[in-house]
């Protein structure tokens, strides 16, 4: 079990596992810490992954990417209008005005939800974990910092589908500035230093500002721009050169899915080129019809085309420096990740922006997943992390409406770029339900195309209504987890009874009668208090007093004569007391959000699952029919190779024969069969080739056979005959047996040596290294009981004592007392006495 961060990009996803030796990023099959985010639908299984990177160019329709902007959006919004135009796949709406993605998969029209396939790539993801050992329970996901509560709340469905659990969802740049910050052993106790981090990626831009200590890093704000990314920088190529090929071949690409992608893939590498040389060619083979497309841009000309692009990202940068309130000389330093920030313009419009070089020394692509398993492993109690906080901000500011006397009253509970997680308690007094409604403020940069309510809370009723005509006190706990999502976390009905209590009340009574002057050897009277004033005799005082006196008497004193007593207490009394006390009532409340229900997330679950059987099937059926097919090919390579001086012509012909229709069969009506088809097939193929095969091992391990079973017979025959003293003990017929049966193994051996040479290679051999191999155990079995049998021990010698020897140790020996009784004392004075023990501090 391992905790694991996970960055889930629009192109390309990773992953990190917290380790006791530190953070390691995991590689995929193909050995590449990058995987891409696809997930192809095909006629038998779905793939994901890099299993679905062949399908993007021979099957568009059925191959899904970019998904994760769709994720918690509705159709008609104007991001996901705009992004479907570019989709080679069928998006349409859903019943509830969401996104439904069409696809062919397993012969039929079947529609999934953004969910559905980005839980996809996260089963993905974990598959790659569980290959490397480390299967993922626990787990932190990293979201854009612009993400909106309805993005989030898919986000989290998305995991629970895949079957992990999310312990929190993280900003993309804060994973990024805690990878950054928590390694830092230079950072300052007091004043802390600012830091911009900026993740350049292929579809959104995201900047953070964040300050350092000793300890700490406290976010002090965000800005984005959602649309601007790689993606537009290759829009400006595609587009530039989309048009030139129609102008040249009155062909538009944009029309075929096929060839537009291929013509965008063309564009993705020529941008990388030119980032690192000035100009660079563009060929395209088979573009569209059968056309090939050449042509050529240079980085300035490039840079010129993506001007309008690279001057909207100035705009985030400005909004993200304001709203820290802090001066461009208060910078420490400009930290660039993502995919896009190896693009030179871009850069050069950040160091003009901030008068300082951007630095790169972080990973582009890794660093955010090991911010999210740091902060994982931060979180779950299996792990010890070096103590460092980390304090967010949340971009957006919240309030809260209700109604009151029939009048609308709002209050802002969490502030634009707030803390989180953060806890409000709101008072209520009402007898009957009531509803809150979540709303973002005005002054939150919310998009267009999303709705500002974020949810309402239904509380109430009361559990108890007051009968004294007051209104019910109900406590509601308003919570930023830390999710970035809001929420009633509790409600309680809070009152006030009162109930009586039986108490017990001790009272002094007063001194009655005459007191005498105390006679020189009287009884002492109760002690008095330290402080100089008569003590309260407690209810053991005149027993204690009586006592004393007895004692006194014993002593000789005369007894005292008083008619005065002392002071008493009187029996307790009880007494009833009115007292409060509060009491707390849970409070039922339903909650109205953004977000699929638990019921669907329960069948999305299943038919997950269903999914993923589907695909463990499909993959032994192929796994057996791989078998089939290489069986094929390698029996048929050795007929003519290793096989050919073991196999006769009329042999080689029928085998031959067989794997050729085996052959096309796998490729005709074999195609598309199910496991056990292929299973019987292979068992087929094997009933003919294992023979032919048996004689070529047969021949070629009979030798080291035969050498092993002499070596082993001469050895126990030496052993036997030799007159060693190590086997002298053991009886001559004993060593007589081994030497028969070694021999007897030896004319074995000689006998079929014979015969197997009267026959050819092309005959079943009459002597195998099996049956070697087991004569040569037989008569070890027999000779090493006998030839380990231990000797047995030498007799015991008993020493003899000489009569003279004897008498001079009796004479020696000293006399022994036989013990003295002593007189027992039986006065007490003779008695030993304990010392005393005196105790020195």
């Amino acid at each position: 079990m391992s905790v694991a961060g996970l960055d889930i990009g629009d192109q390309k996803s990773c992953i990190a596992v917290a380790r006791k030796r530190g953070i390691d990023v995991l590689m995929n099959k193909e050995s590449k810490r990058e995987t891409p985010s696809l997930v192809a639908f095909g006629p038998k299984q779905r793939q994901l992954g890099t299993d679905a990177s062949g399908s993007l160019s021979i099957n568009p329709k059925n191959t899904l990417f970019g998904v994760k902007r769709l994720l918690g959006k509705k159709f008609k919004n104007p991001d996901v209008q705009r992004d479907i135009q570019e989709l080679p796949y069928n998006v349409s709406e859903g019943p509830d005005g969401g996104i439904l993605i069409n696809v062919d998969y397993l012969g039929e029209r079947q529609s999934f939800t953004p969910e559905q396939i980005v839980a996809a790539i996260i089963v993905d993801m974990k598959d790659i974990a569980e290959v490397d050992g480390s299967p993922v329970t626990d787990c932190v996901l990293s979201v854009p910092t612009y993400y909106l509560e309805s993005e989030r709340y898919a986000m989290l469905a998305a995991a629970k589908i895949a079957g992990v659990n999310c312990l929190r969802l993280i900003n993309e740049t804060t994973a990024t500035a805690l990878a950054y910050g928590i390694y830092k052993t230079d950072l300052p106790e007091t004043d802390p230093i600012n830091v911009v981090f900026i993740d350049a990626g292929h579809s959104a831009f995201q900047v953070s500002i964040v300050a350092f200590k000793k300890g700490q890093l406290r976010v002090l704000s965000h800005a984005w721009d959602r649309n601007l990314g790689g993606r537009d920088l290759d829009n400006v190529l595609f587009n530039y050169f989309a048009n030139e090929f129609k102008e040249k071949y009155k062909l538009d690409v944009r029309t075929s899915p096929r060839s537009a992608f291929r013509l965008r893939v063309g564009c993705e590498k020529l941008k990388k080129v030119l980032s690192s040389i000035p100009e660079a060619p563009m060929n395209v083979e088979c573009l569209m019809n059968d056309i090939d497309f050449r042509s050529s841009m240079t980085r300035e000309q490039f840079e010129e085309l993506a001007q309008p692009v690279l001057q909207r990202a100035r705009a985030p940068l400005a909004t993200a420096l304001e709203e820290a309130k802090i001066s461009l000389d208060d910078i420490a330093s400009v930290e660039v990740v993502g995919g896009s920030s190896r693009v030179p313009a871009l850069l050069t419009t950040m160091r003009d922006f901030f008068k300082k070089e951007p630095s790169r020394t972080l990973n582009a692509t890794e660093v955010v997943c090991r911010g999210c398993a740091l902060n994982c492993a931060m979180l779950s109690p299996i792990f010890r992390v070096r103590d460092f906080e980390v304090i967010e901000a949340f971009p957006f500011g919240i309030e809260f409406q209700w109604e009151k006397d029939g009048e609308r009253t709002t209050s802002t509970l969490f502030e634009r770029n707030g803390p989180i997680p953060s806890a409000k308690m709101l008072t209520f007094f009402r007898n009957t339900a009531f509803t809150l409604t979540a709303l973002y403020t005005d002054d939150s940069p919310v998009p267009e195309g999303f709705d500002r309510v974020i949810g309402t809370f239904e509380i109430g009723p009361p559990v108890h209504i007051p009968t004294d005509g007051t209104k019910a006190k109900i406590k509601v706990k308003v919570k930023l987890n830390l999710h970035g999502v809001v929420g009633v976390e509790s409600a309680q009905q809070i009152e006030e009874e009162e109930y009586e209590e039986t108490v017990k009340v001790y009272e002094p009574a007063p001194a009655k009668g005459k007191k005498d002057e105390p006679m020189p050897d009287a009884a002492p009277e109760p002690a008095a208090a330290e402080n100089g004033g008569p003590a309260e005799a407690g209810p053991g005082a005149t027993e204690a007093a009586e006592a004393a006196a007895a004692s006194g008497a014993a002593d000789g004193a005369a007894p005292m004569e008083t008619e005065a007593e002392g002071p008493k207490v009187e029996e307790p009394r009880e007494e009833v007391v009115k007292k409060k006390r509060t009491k707390k009532m849970q409070v039922p409340f339903l909650v109205h959000v953004e977000g699929l229900a638990d019921k669907i997330v329960q069948d999305f679950i299943e038919m997950e699952g269903n999914i993923e059987l589907q695909k463990k099937r499909q993959d032994e059926t192929n796994e057996r029919k791989n078998a089939v097919e290489a069986y094929v090919y390698g029996l048929r390579n050795q007929l003519s190779d290793a096989l050919a001086q073991f196999v006769t012509e009329q042999e080689q012909a029928t085998v031959s024969d067989k794997l050729n229709q085996t052959e096309d069969w796998l490729y005709e009506e074999g195609e598309d069969e199910s496991k056990g088809v292929y299973e019987a097939k292979l068992k087929e193929l094997q009933a003919i080739g294992e023979p032919l095969l048996h004689r070529a091992r047969e021949a070629e391990a009979r030798p080291a056979a035969s050498s092993a079973l002499t070596s082993t017979a001469n050895r126990l025959i030496a052993v036997a005959t030799a007159n060693d003293a190590k086997h002298a003990h053991i009886p001559q017929d004993d060593k007589d047996k081994v030497v028969a049966e070694a021999r007897k193994a030896l004319d074995w051996l000689e006998e079929k040596q014979r015969l197997q040479g009267t026959l050819r290679k092309t005959d079943d051999p009459v002597l195998t290294a099996a049956d070697i191999k087991k004569r040569e155990d037989t008569i070890v079995r027999f000779a090493d009981p006998i030839l380990s049998k231990p000797a047995p021990p030498p007799p015991k010698e008993e020493k003899k004592v000489e009569p003279k020897e004897a008498e001079k140790e009796e004479e020696s020996a000293p006399a022994q007392e036989e013990p003295k009784e002593e007189p027992m004392e039986t006065d007490a004075s003779a008695a030993p006495q304990t010392p005393e023990v005196e105790m020195v501090d």
